[in-house]
């Protein structure tokens, strides 16, 4: 290559006669010196090229000379380049400078940071340009502790009092996030003008101190400067934050008078105050006044604001006069449709969309799928993952969860565990998603081995695991999970996760787990809000402890409607009906709302009291005065009510003028009522009503069982007893739980599993003589709550209260027997059935035997 340049530059060499005019070979200008510079790899190859330079007088160009110094770097002899531009009749610097400017133009910070280094080495002085882009190749990369470096050597040449340069200092430790560093160099700044008080307050605004910023505009006015467009658009996205109308509309008024133009960012931080504000009239009046025409972007932002303040109509009105929708104003509509609860619309919207051919994008889809999962559209949810295929969006990220959301929403987890094995980036998000879509579906067991396999755990995903136990009334399961998930250094239980708890301990009655899961929230000084009110009052009133329920209710100062509905239903499982009444009427009285779960709880404490005018007539209040349309459940409750009050005649005219149709719970209270007040002709009629619903169903088959044979009719008592045999059905077992020492002991009908079982035995044969002598069945003697209050007996103090779960309605003997038991052994016994609490002192029945 060297021996070509000699050729290349043969008509540099200086000529020995007149030239002619007709040039072939003209000499090379500027472009191609740098071609050719870059051809030269040692001194002996830059030799004609310099010297064909200084006779033409390149070496004087600064941008030519960068060049031949970016070739000296290169080559590594910066001393030979000293030589070379000692003779360009000019500062050496404003050549350094030039190169430098090139790697900054060039996106080259490193390359910037590297000749500033040789500049220091080789002793080239620096003046304000080079320290200019020193600043600026910093701010590229966010160099603060290279910013930190250049400001020294600002201030150790005597620049410090440079305002362009302090201003640009400032700006880079704004960007760094370096507040207290920004404030340094403003305040010791001499002069400021415009530019050092925006970027003071800009860094204020971005750093979360709103107030600051509007503060040290007083300061600006009280110092003289003028404030521009860009003062007021931090000053205005302060207001925003702050939700500051006040300050807001003096800063617009401000800019009125100083005759700022309104438009680009300053227009849009002016409407989004005002949005922000809540000011939603003068948002839109400044967007139609603008002289902007049809910005979609400030539509889009009235749109947002309007769906923020629950304007829909509004929001929609605004948004079909954009006439160039772009896919953030088609976004903005749908998901605040979706946001609002309107997903119907929010899907119409969507198709409408499609036909106008707008490509979509991933959170689009994502907040699409959201309606569908909620309307239950599963065949449109569909056609959205087939969608993103066409479209090119990979289902991975907020996509992927989505998907494996929308499928175990619709109980399909293998649909979403092949999501899921095709993530090619599994987060931690579509781990906790992918186990959410095995409990939502009962798959407890893959759960729990999922749930192992996830390899960093948050408290999404233990909450997940041990909401799902608590779901399916695996509590010993819960409390293991509990304990292990306090044994993680870095996961602290939530609030969700204690509800779960006490929820578990709530379905089991396990009281002493419940009172430490209540003291672990005092000692963690974890506030009891509403959620957790509400779940501390639902364990105590089903663990039978209503007083702790009453103080808890009591210190909680801003009651909801869920708190107010648990102390009712906890006073209504007591069968304290007055209580539950005069608590309603409390609460009607302080402007609490009664919502459809009120007035479950209200009905109920009515039926265990008997109160038939009073339940009917807060039936009525329902729709009439609170606008709660009856569900199944409600008439469920009046059935239950008019049957156990005796009056089933009226029960069933209730029923056949139901607008809905009556399910399985309401014909069984009808079955069990006509068993209690011996009518069998209508029980027969209930029956067959049920087991058209469901031919499996025990409980139809045992209830008229048992109605024949309370009617002394044998035969066909044991006629029916037969089909059922016949069918291969099973009846559902008893099932008991009592607590001792933090344990949970469950026993069945006729268990003889437990350890105890010989002692348990042993106490009821000894009673088995006085029931008889009172004419008392003894064919639930083995019954499972009769061994759980045995196992009681035996197993605790004299004085301690005995509490007792069961699965099942208590029947009649085991009713007696209980009153005896409790005045034979002198106990409290309080058992909690399907449908009660009964709570058995000195031969005596809280329900009154009504039940």
């Amino acid at each position: 290559m060297a021996a070509a340049i000699p050729t290349i530059l043969s008509s540099l060499s200086l000529p020995t006669q007149e030239p002619t005019k007709n040039i072939s070979n003209p000499a090379p200008g500027p472009t191609s010196i740098v071609s050719l510079l870059k051809s030269c790899s040692n001194i002996r190859d830059f030799t004609p090229l310099h010297a064909h330079m200084i006779t033409t007088n390149l070496i004087h160009d600064p941008i030519t000379a960068s060049h031949v110094l970016r070739f000296f770097l290169s080559i590594e002899n910066l001393c030979y380049a000293h030589r070379v531009f000692s003779h360009t009749q000019g500062p050496e610097t404003i050549i350094w400078n030039t190169l430098i400017q090139n790697y900054l133009k060039n996106d080259s910070p490193k390359q910037v940071f590297s000749t500033y280094s040789d500049m220091v080495t080789h002793g080239v002085a620096l003046d304000v340009s080079t320290f200019h882009f020193l600043i600026h190749a910093c701010c590229k990369t966010l160099a603060f502790q290279k910013g930190i470096e250049v400001h020294g050597r600002v201030l150790k040449s005597g620049m410090g009092r440079n305002k362009s340069l302090n201003n640009n200092l400032m700006a880079l430790y704004s960007k760094c996030g370096k507040l207290d560093e920004v404030r340094q160099v403003f305040k010791k700044m001499p002069h400021r003008d415009v530019i050092s008080w925006n970027t003071m307050i800009s860094c204020y605004v971005q750093m979360g101190m709103p107030e600051k910023a509007l503060n040290l505009f007083q300061d600006m006015q009280f110092d003289g400067v003028a404030a521009d467009n860009i003062t007021m658009i931090s000053l205005l996205s302060a207001c925003s934050k702050l939700r500051d109308l006040e300050t807001g509309e003096k800063l617009h008024l401000y800019i009125k008078r100083n005759c700022l133009e309104i438009g680009g960012n300053l227009l849009n931080c002016l409407v989004n105050m005002y949005i922000e504000c809540g000011r939603m009239d003068k948002a839109h009046e400044i967007v139609t006044r603008s002289k902007t025409g049809n910005d979609v972007a400030l539509w889009t932002s009235l749109v947002g604001g309007y769906m923020k303040s629950m304007k829909i109509h509004a929001a929609r009105c605004v948004f079909d006069h954009i006439t160039e929708k772009n896919i953030i104003s088609w976004m903005t509509m749908i998901s605040g449709y979706v946001q609002g609860g309107h997903y119907n619309e929010s899907l119409q919207l969507f198709r409408e969309m499609r036909l106008q051919n707008v490509m979509v994008d991933e959170v689009l889809l994502v907040t699409v799928l959201s309606a569908c999962t909620h309307v239950e559209d599963y065949k449109l949810g569909k056609s959205i993952q087939s969608l993103a295929v066409r479209c090119g969006i990979m289902a991975e990220g907020l996509l992927g969860n989505a998907l494996i959301h929308f499928y175990a929403k619709f109980g399909e987890p293998k649909e979403a565990q092949l999501i899921f094995e095709q993530l090619p980036n599994k987060s931690t998000a579509s781990w906790n998603s992918m186990l959410d879509a095995f409990c939502r579906n009962g798959e407890l067991e893959n759960g729990t081995l999922f749930f192992g396999k996830i390899p960093n755990k948050d408290i999404i995903s233990w909450n997940t695991m041990i909401n799902c136990s608590s779901k399916y009334n695996r509590s010993g399961e819960v409390f293991r999970l509990f304990q292990e998930m306090q044994c993680s250094a870095t996961i602290r239980p939530d609030k969700l996760t204690l509800i779960s708890l006490l929820s578990s301990c709530a379905s089991v009655g396990a009281l002493s787990h419940g009172i430490w899961t209540h003291v672990y929230i005092q000692k963690n000084n974890i506030k009891i809000d509403n959620m957790l009110g509400t779940a501390l009052i639902d364990m105590y009133g089903k663990c039978g402890c209503i007083k702790k329920a009453q103080e808890l209710f009591s210190a909680l100062t801003d009651k909801n409607v869920y708190v107010w509905t648990a102390m009712i239903a906890a006073h209504s499982m007591e069968g304290r009906t007055s209580k539950a009444i005069d608590l309603y009427m409390e609460m009607e009285a302080a402007g609490i709302k009664p919502d459809h779960i009120t007035f479950i709880a209200l009905l109920s404490a009515c039926s265990h009291g008997g109160l038939v005018n009073e339940g009917l007539s807060y039936f009525n209040q329902m729709s009439k005065f609170h606008n709660i349309t009856p569900n199944v459940q409600h008439f469920g409750c009046i059935v239950d009510l008019l049957s156990r009050a005796g009056q089933l005649n009226e029960a069933l005219k209730f029923i056949e003028m139901m607008p809905v149709k009556p399910d399985i719970s309401i014909w069984s209270s009808l079955l069990r009522a006509c068993k209690s007040h011996q009518n069998v002709h209508l029980a027969e009629y209930a029956y067959q009503q049920l087991i058209e619903l469901d031919p499996l169903n025990v409980a139809a088959y045992v209830l008229l069982s048992n109605t024949y044979a309370k009617a002394g009719r044998w035969d066909d008592a044991s006629r029916t007893r037969k089909k059922l045999f016949d069918l291969g059905v099973k009846k559902t077992p008893g099932c008991s739980l009592i607590e001792d020492e933090g344990v949970m002991h469950e026993f069945t009908t006729a268990d003889f599993s437990s350890p105890h079982s010989s002692k348990i035995y042993s106490l009821l044969d000894k009673m088995k003589g006085r029931f008889e002598k009172l004419g008392l069945q003894e064919t639930s003697a083995h019954h499972s709550e009769r061994l759980a209050v045995a196992f009681g007996l035996i197993s605790n103090s004299r004085t301690t209260l005995i509490r007792v779960v069961n699965n099942l309605r208590m029947c009649e003997d085991c009713h007696s027997a209980m009153k005896l038991l409790s005045q034979a052994f002198n106990r409290e016994i309080v058992i909690r059935d399907n449908y009660r609490f009964h709570r058995f002192v000195n031969g005596s029945c809280s329900c009154k035997d009504y039940w």
